[in-house]
C-alpha cells in the first residue's frame, strides 16, 4: 500500500475524508484515517483543533488516476483552510 499523510484543521480534514469516501473511484481503493492531534491543538489559538489524515492506496491499481483525484480533493480542502503534507507517498511493504 502507498500512504500519504496531511495535517490541517480537524473539521476540514473530516470533510475531506467524507468527500473521498463518497467518490466512486476512490472509496474502493483508498483507506482513510483521521486522527485528532491534541499536541498541536493546544499550542495554537489561531487554528482550532488540528488533525492528521492518512490516505492508504491499495497496491496494484491505476495509481496516477487515484493520485490525481486525491490531489483534486486536497486542493478543494486547501481552499477551505490550511492543509500541509506531513508524509510524502511511500510504499508500505507490510
Amino acid at each position: 500500500m502507498t500512504r500519504i499523510v496531511y495535517r490541517g484543521g480537524a473539521a476540514n480534514l473530516q470533510l475531506l475524508a467524507e468527500e473521498i469516501s463518497r467518490d466512486p473511484h476512490l472509496k474502493s481503493d483508498c483507506k482513510i484515517e483521521v486522527t485528532k492531534d491534541t499536541s498541536l491543538s493546544n499550542n495554537s489559538l489561531r487554528h482550532g483543533q488540528w488533525a492528521e489524515i492518512a490516505i492508504s492506496i491499495a497496491a496494484g491499481i491505476a495509481t496516477n488516476a487515484i493520485y490525481d483525484a486525491i490531489r483534486s480533493a486536497i486542493d478543494r480542502a486547501r481552499d477551505r483552510g490550511p492543509v500541509e503534507p506531513v508524509q510524502s507517498p511511500e510504499n508500505d511493504e507490510g
